[in-house]
């Protein structure tokens, strides 16, 4: 293949590939779809090993049998090209997505397999940063922190009642689950936190 002239870059979030067409040159063809503000628009592509192999280690565990049937398919070549149909071996067409891939469409058409107006070149791609789970509700954090004031006031009531009927201060404690120090000076600031605020 000659030299490559490419237009300006863009990008996509989304490549869906249904084959792969692979021959003696360091490019493989993918035909598929790109997806463009939640619309997918048929299209070639043409990458290299190199961001293929990007792209599959970018979509984890999902992707092994894509990597396999490529692997597969490069020991047992014996037809230039050679073409693998991700949708008839594995029953549909592969996403990848959570990656932001950067095109680019040719100048000149280079690649004969390439359908004519829609074929761009994957220049790179790189993986979209991971987003954390929202925390959880501040309502809902509010409410267990309440609940749980509420169980060592709770507890510390028992606790006095326990000694007003004079029991000894260990075995009240014991009775009221507050046996370990920590538990019973965290009911006493629980229930002395009530005391002072009604």
């Amino acid at each position: 293949m000659s030299q490559t002239h490419t237009t300006a870059t863009m990008q996509m979030q989304a490549v869906s590939i249904g084959q792969i067409i692979m021959d003696d040159s360091n490019y493989l063809t993918l035909w598929g779809h790109v997806q463009q503000d939640g619309v997918w628009y048929p299209c070639d592509l043409v990458t290299t090993y190199e961001v293929m192999n990007t792209m599959l280690r970018y979509s984890h565990e999902k992707n092994d049998a894509v990597q396999m049937t490529i692997v597969k398919k490069l020991e047992d070549m014996r037809h230039i090209p050679e073409i693998i149909d991700l949708e008839a071996e594995l029953g549909n067409a592969v996403v990848f997505d959570n990656m932001l891939f950067y095109l680019s469409r040719p100048e000149h058409h280079e690649w004969e397999i390439c359908a004519e107006d829609a074929c761009y070149f994957i220049q790179k791609v790189v993986a979209m940063p991971v987003v954390p789970p929202p925390p959880p509700a501040r309502a809902d954090l509010t409410e267990k922190m309440e609940q749980c004031l509420q169980t060592l006031r709770n507890n510390y009531d028992l606790y006095l009642g326990f000694i007003e009927i004079e029991l000894e201060d260990e075995a009240a404690r014991i009775k009221a689950g507050l046996a370990d120090d920590l538990s019973f000076s965290m009911a006493y600031y629980a229930w002395q936190l009530q005391s002072s605020h009604p």
